[in-house]
């Protein structure tokens, strides 16, 4: 008899704040994401975790970001 392993992987911050789509169109705050992950899916992470995973998207290419004031605003 066979036994399937179940998948378990969990999704990282990284792919989460990836997964919001259309709702970084628009230039948003790290607060902003972090609120919008937890209305969406029920996770909630500490801002320093978004931080961390955001400076991590831009390092790479997948956000931009710019700076408002003396805060910085991400988007796709």
């Amino acid at each position: 008899m066979l036994m399937h392993k179940m998948n378990n992987s969990k999704k990282s911050i990284a792919d989460r704040i990836l997964d919001l789509g259309d709702f970084l169109k628009t230039p948003k705050l790290a607060e902003d994401i972090r609120k919008e992950i937890k209305d969406k899916t029920g996770y909630s992470f500490d801002l320093q975790d978004i931080r961390v995973n955001l400076l991590y998207l831009l390092r790479r290419e997948k956000l931009k970001r710019k700076k408002e004031g003396s805060f910085y605003k991400y988007h796709t």
